[in-house]
């Protein structure tokens, strides 16, 4: 279909406003709106018009046009069929009420997504089905360009298709305004110096986090926990309500890390985005249970990449065992760096993890005998290896495992993550 055709069959039972009528042309030529495609397109059937050509249009489409050599009465336009006359009374009021929603929110990018009506969707499937989609534009791409060109004239964001800070969502069918708030993400290294505190909050699974008798109405099984050590002065910062914490690997609630384990904070709904880092790590750094260090704004990229890290890390296990430790069994845990180590998924773990077996290497061992019962043990182990169980032997689901070689059953551990080896 030529495209006065096509103009023309859209201008043939009622109204279009230029944006629409343009709409239907959108691909063909640059640094045009499909306001000025419209208008364009609109005149050249006027000009049929006025040379004498019969065209099959409804007259309102042509009021404000000034014929010489036809007379025709034209009325002033009723809505136009497809977008309400939304880009010709509503886009500015909407825009307005866009900015209005931007001054609680400190941001640099924004995008707009829209929904539209079932009522506008079906007249635009209707009108396409007609003319064809050939150089046609949906409604909602247009209604997203136009008000984003609006918003970036009146302030000083810019309009972002990859990440943006915001994402602003016009409900047309509910006449509605909603912001999105993309997260903020800082990454970092924590120390945990204390034990008896997990790594993440540890939301009450009776209540989820409203109050019971079980967790005594804290909503929570445990006081405090690295997250909640950091998260804390960021969340005040921010102004976010809550977070979400993600780290490489994690240490046992009753084992340190004293080394720097990498983290990720995921801080959510965030509404100021200009923190000062170095003033939040020292806040942190009072604490005297958890210690930070390199924080700077991240991604959420960086999050995937900590799932995928491999290091190696070493650990310091305090050990005492039921009775004397036979000093000579001693040297054979040397030989533990010559096989791999067959760990089940460990009883303590495996409620909430697939049972299944895993081989992990010792790559370093030596000891320390401090007393007639005790021992001190540092172990350098492959990621994912389980250090506890790697001691107690798990009622068989680690072999090897010290407790059987030195044939000693445990009483206890106390056990600290002293090196963790990355390359930075």
């Amino acid at each position: 279909m030529k495209i006065e055709e096509k103009a023309i069959e859209m201008m043939k039972d009622s109204f279009v406003c230029d944006n629409c009528l343009g709409r239907s042309i959108a691909t063909l030529l640059s640094g045009y709106s499909n306001e000025q495609r419209g208008k364009i397109i609109r005149q050249y059937i006027a000009f049929l018009i006025d040379s004498g050509e019969k065209v099959n249009a409804e007259l309102s489409n042509f009021y404000g046009i000034k014929f010489r050599n036809v007379k025709i009465k034209l009325e002033k336009p009723d809505k136009c069929k497809l977008c309400k006359n939304f880009f010709f009374e509503k886009i500015n009021e909407t825009t307005k009420e866009i900015i209005k929603k931007f001054k609680e929110i400190e941001f640099k990018t924004f995008l707009i997504g829209s929904i539209v009506s079932d009522e506008l969707l079906k007249a635009e499937e209707e009108i396409w089905s007609r003319v064809g989609i050939e150089h046609c534009e949906p409604i909602k791409s247009e209604i997203n360009r136009e008000l984003g060109k609006r918003i970036e004239k009146l302030t000083d964001k810019k309009f972002e298709s990859k990440n943006p800070d915001i994402t602003v969502i016009v409900d047309l069918n509910e006449n509605k305004i909603r912001i999105e708030i993309r997260s903020l993400y800082v990454s970092g290294k924590y120390q945990k110096l204390v034990r008896g505190i997990p790594q993440s909050k540890w939301v009450c699974l009776r209540c989820h986090g409203k109050g019971c008798t079980y967790c005594k109405g804290e909503g929570k099984l445990y006081p405090t926990s690295v997250q909640e050590i950091i998260d804390k002065p960021l969340l005040k910062a921010t102004g976010s309500k809550k977070s979400k914490f993600s780290a490489h690997g994690r240490e046992d609630i009753d084992a340190r890390c004293l080394d720097y384990r990498p983290f990720v904070l995921e801080l959510i709904k965030p509404a100021k985005r200009k923190i000062d880092l170095k003033k939040i790590e020292n806040q942190i750094n009072k604490s005297n249970k958890a210690k930070v260090k390199y924080l700077k704004i991240s991604t959420r990229e960086a999050i995937k990449k900590l799932k995928f890290m491999k290091f190696d890390k070493t650990y310091l296990a305090t050990v005492r065992f039921e009775k004397k430790i036979d000093k000579k069994k001693l040297k054979q845990l040397k030989g533990l760096v010559k096989e791999p180590i067959l760990q089940k998924t460990p009883l303590r773990v495996v409620h909430r993890r697939a049972d299944k077996f895993r081989k992990r290497k010792v790559k370093k061992i030596s000891w320390i005998v401090l007393g007639k019962k005790e021992l001190q043990l540092k172990i350098k182990g492959e990621t994912g290896l389980y250090i506890k169980e790697l001691i107690t032997g798990d009622e068989g689901r680690t072999k090897p495992n010290i407790s059987e070689i030195i044939n000693n059953k445990v009483k206890k551990i106390s056990l600290d993550v002293i090196k963790i080896h990355s390359k930075g």
